[in-house]
């Protein structure tokens, strides 16, 4: 990726902090099936960090190996994550308002699934909410709303700007007395190295009715927001890239039936079933084929429809904008 100033800035500090061993690595197995069998996709990720992607043979889940210890990526959350994935130094409105418009087809999403559904006066958590953009489109609904995250910063700008119920740490510092009807995860389960444990914890704050929102960037859905490259998807704060069959395999396994989902990757859990008698599906060839795919073809994205019209409708925001920065000046 082309990084801005403050970009640049900020992975300079991540490796110093590499360098220096403030930031400490973990290898680790497959978080699904066990396995220490598989196969190198990447060394670097979109911002030039050294960051090595692998492949279960086993399996076909996607993740970082080795990756930062949970007190290294707690201290990255806090401090530079934000300002290298987003390059502003503190919270804008214009991501809050990105945040909110996203809740809409979240909000629809589960409409869909349940179209009889009534969201007035449920309690909706979200896990990861930064600054509760999505959070004050549920409360405009008339829901109760609650939210959990690492980035203190984002949170102060939801609670000062938004009057938003927003509280510092992850699924275990939710409140007792808080039992939700609906839970969401929006790209926020790739961060979670311990993912046994956070569906464990999972299990423990919802019902048999709680819905389970689960959204994460499809590793199989990489041709339009990724131009066809897998290396512009693959980035440091990510410790899993999951494809739907891959998200259900984790969640089967821990206790959970999927509801509705696709490669987007969107999806809509519930708990229930008999994790012990879960049958994972071996994704590997699937998703190193669709890897395989991409990569040959991507030098015809700036080619395809889709990626003239972007270049279309940048060009006229960019000769708009310039025009009503001219008519500024002149009157």
């Amino acid at each position: 990726l082309k990084l801005n100033k403050i970009q640049l800035d900020t992975k300079s500090r991540v490796e110093g902090n590499i360098k220096s061993g403030n930031y400490k690595f973990e290898s680790i197995c497959c978080a699904i099936c066990g396995s220490v069998d598989s196969e190198l996709l990447a060394e670097k990720d979109r911002y030039g960090l050294e960051c090595h992607v692998v492949i279960c043979r086993n399996c076909g889940l996607v993740y970082v190996n080795p990756r930062m210890t949970q007190d290294s990526y707690n201290q990255f959350y806090d401090g530079e994550y934000r300002k290298l994935y987003i390059g502003v130094e503190s919270p804008a409105e214009l991501y809050f308002k990105a945040r909110h418009k996203k809740a809409k087809k979240i909000f629809d999403f589960i409409k869909l699934a349940y179209p009889t559904i009534d969201f007035k006066g449920l309690n909706i958590l979200e896990v990861g909410c930064a600054d509760g953009g999505i959070l004050l489109y549920f409360k405009e609904q008339g829901c109760n709303v609650k939210g959990v995250d690492l980035g203190s910063e984002y949170l102060r700008y939801g609670r000062e700007k938004h009057d938003l119920d927003l509280i510092h740490g992850s699924l275990k510092d939710v409140p007792q007395d808080f039992i939700p009807d609906v839970i969401i995860y929006s790209h926020v389960l790739e961060h979670v190295l311990n993912l046994d444990s956070e569906l464990e914890r999972l299990k423990e704050k919802c019902s048999e009715k709680t819905l389970i929102y689960i959204e994460v960037p499809g590793v199989k859905n990489l041709m339009k927001i990724y131009k066809m490259d897998s290396l512009l998807y693959f980035q440091n704060a990510h410790v899993y890239h999951f494809s739907l069959t891959s998200l259900t395999n984790l969640f089967s396994k821990n206790g959970f039936r999927l509801i509705k989902g696709n490669e987007h990757v969107r999806s809509l859990f519930v708990k229930e079933g008999n994790a012990e008698q879960a049958i994972l599906k071996n994704d590997y060839n699937s998703t190193l084929n669709y890897l395989k795919k991409l990569e040959k073809k991507r030098f015809i994205y700036p080619f395809k429809i889709s990626s003239i019209k972007k270049k279309i409708k940048l060009a006229i925001y960019r000769l708009l904008n310039i025009e009503t920065k001219r008519s500024v000046l002149t009157n």
